[in-house]
């Protein structure tokens, strides 16, 4: 008997103590939503910080992944038995070369020759980028990219002919040029394009073939295409520029060659055509990616370092009204520690006011991150990526932020005298 007596209320209180807890909970953010509505102005201003640094955040984060799916999906294209020479120095040794890439190229036809005599090398594919605009007619396209190169670009790139043809080794030096699906659509629209005339730095070009759409995600060039390229025969571009440097040579490796082994074979062929001059790089798929990724994420962390600048000052925002409304309140602190509230009790109240005020920031940038990504992505090239764990992280941050900002105010309503504050006026 003393035993089941003993037992029963200890079973019975832990349901007790949690429904007091969930009621306690419950009514401290009921009173903490009515204080602010009722200090409606005040409250969205203190808002503001917090809103603005999570939709920043959250569009950066989104941005940063979206562009390292898109550049992804245009290096897995590539596969991964496909190396790329670019002129320079491309990764972190010691005569590394930012621009090794871009102007004038130390990459030419005799090393192109000499990249295809090396065993395990199945087609090599040189390219010369043009700049100036594509036109047909006077209409111009919106974006663009003309290149210059041979028949073999096309089965290293796994480009498919929607339309028309590539053209041959035959017509190297003819004026033809096959176009990207986005390009047709921006200069033909629904209109055939076969045979009919564009212009390239003022060259005419005769239009050949079409590449077929490929929807891999939201291409950078606009639309959901890969690409807004032109093709061009390389003997007919060098004719008509007067130049004969290449930008990238693009080199396919034999399935059954160790990849490994061709690209150091290629690297020992080049330095002998460059004099012994270490001038070049040999990237492949997963080394593009590597560079990629760590480009992203040294400015994403840093661009969300920025912002989130506006996240501290949020919370300096919040701190600040919080003590503002414990020194307005301080008469209502003292009433109630007079019927019996205790000092945690009036902690949490204010500890719960900060950290909903700071949520509800959090819940308005996450609205506002999701609008803004969604009208880029609707009238943009760009496709930002939102992803649940960068809204939960978004979100995580405003709950302690508001931990942080509240629990200064919180201890000082705690601590406060109830007669000295009964007296307060």
């Amino acid at each position: 008997m003393s035993t089941d007596t003993l037992t029963k209320p200890t079973s019975a209180r832990p349901p007790r103590r949690r429904a007091g807890f969930a009621t306690a909970l419950g009514s401290n953010m009921g009173a903490a939503l009515r204080s602010l509505w009722g200090n409606g102005f005040r409250s969205a201003l203190t808002m503001l910080g917090v809103i603005i640094g999570v939709a920043s955040v959250i569009i950066l984060v989104a941005f940063g992944q979206g562009a390292q799916k898109e550049i992804t999906s245009q290096i897995d294209t590539l596969g991964t038995n496909v190396a790329v020479v670019v002129p320079g120095k491309m990764r972190g040794q010691s005569n590394f070369n930012p621009t090794g890439g871009l102007g004038i190229s130390n990459l030419k036809d005799a090393d192109v020759t000499a990249i295809a005599r090396v065993p395990g090398v199945r087609d090599v594919a040189p390219i010369t980028f043009l700049g100036g605009g594509v036109y047909r007619g006077e209409k111009p396209a919106s974006i663009c990219m003309p290149i210059g190169t041979t028949p073999s670009f096309q089965p290293i790139r796994r480009l498919e002919i929607a339309t028309g043809r590539f053209f041959t080794e035959a017509e190297m030096t003819r004026s033809v040029c096959v176009l990207g699906t986005g390009l047709r659509k921006d200069l033909f629209g629904t209109e055939d394009p076969l045979g009919k005339k564009i212009l390239v730095n003022d060259q005419e070009y005769e239009v050949l073939g079409v590449v077929r759409e490929r929807s891999i995600g939201s291409g950078l060039f606009g639309g959901e295409e890969l690409d807004a390229m032109v093709y061009l025969p390389l003997t007919a571009v060098q004719r008509a520029t007067d130049t004969r440097q290449l930008h990238r040579i693009m080199v396919e490796v034999e399935p059954s060659a160790n990849p490994d082994v061709v690209v150091e074979q290629i690297r020992q062929t080049l330095l002998q055509s460059h004099g012994k001059r270490d001038d070049f790089s040999i990237l492949r798929a997963k080394e593009l990616l590597d560079m990629f990724y760590k480009v992203f994420t040294m400015m994403a962390a840093l661009l969300v370092g920025i912002t989130s600048i506006s996240l501290i000052v949020g919370g300096l925002g919040i701190t600040n009204v919080m003590i503002v409304s414990v020194t307005e309140r301080t008469r209502e602190i003292g009433i109630r520690k007079t019927v019996g509230a205790r000092q945690a009790d009036i902690f949490f109240q204010f500890l719960t006011e900060a950290v909903t005020l700071s949520a509800l920031g959090g819940v308005l940038g996450i609205a506002l991150a999701l609008v803004v990504c969604h009208l880029v992505t609707r009238w943009q090239p760009l496709r930002p990526l939102v992803t649940l764990e960068a809204v939960l992280l978004g979100f995580g941050v405003c709950v302690g932020l508001g931990i942080l900002s509240g629990v200064a105010p919180a201890i000082l309503a705690a601590r406060k005298d109830p007669i000295e504050a009964i007296r307060f006026e």
